[in-house]
């Protein structure tokens, strides 16, 4: 699990911004800044929240690796969908071979295999929105 160091100053700005954010989307985002603060774990905050828990590690990552603005900064799932829709096909049929039977091997693949990083809650909205069903691997 990522770890999450939020400082007091750090902390006084995402309650300013959440008192004056307007995007739902945003906003649920400052609020699990809030909460890691508070110690709560992705679980609860994404039981708090709304969202998956993967959306909840997905945001860490992104605040991690690109601080507050970054995770403020409103995401364009549509420049993405272009990358992937090229591989549909290649994707559907590596699935069928069963050597992709979860979101993070589909997701390392795709790193691995096109240099295309994407989150994972977005990847499964992406395959059920594409109708892409991962397949257990025979025991």
């Amino acid at each position: 699990m990522l770890k999450i160091n939020i400082s007091k100053l750090e902390l006084k700005e995402i309650k300013f911004k959440k008192k004056k954010e307007k995007d739902k989307k945003i906003y649920r985002r400052l609020q699990f800044l809030h909460l890691k603060y508070k110690g709560k774990t992705n679980r609860e905050i994404s039981d708090i929240i709304g969202v998956c828990p993967d959306t909840i590690t997905d945001w860490a990552r992104i605040y991690s690796n690109k601080g507050l603005n970054g995770l403020c900064k409103p995401i364009n799932y549509n420049n993405r969908s272009s990358k992937i829709n090229d591989y549909i096909g290649e994707i559907k049929q590596d699935i069928r071979k069963n050597t992709i039977s979860t979101l993070a091997e589909l997701q390392e693949w795709l790193k691995e295999k096109y240099s295309i990083e994407v989150e994972q809650s977005w990847l499964f909205r992406c395959c059920k929105k594409k109708l892409i069903y991962l397949t257990k691997k025979p025991v």
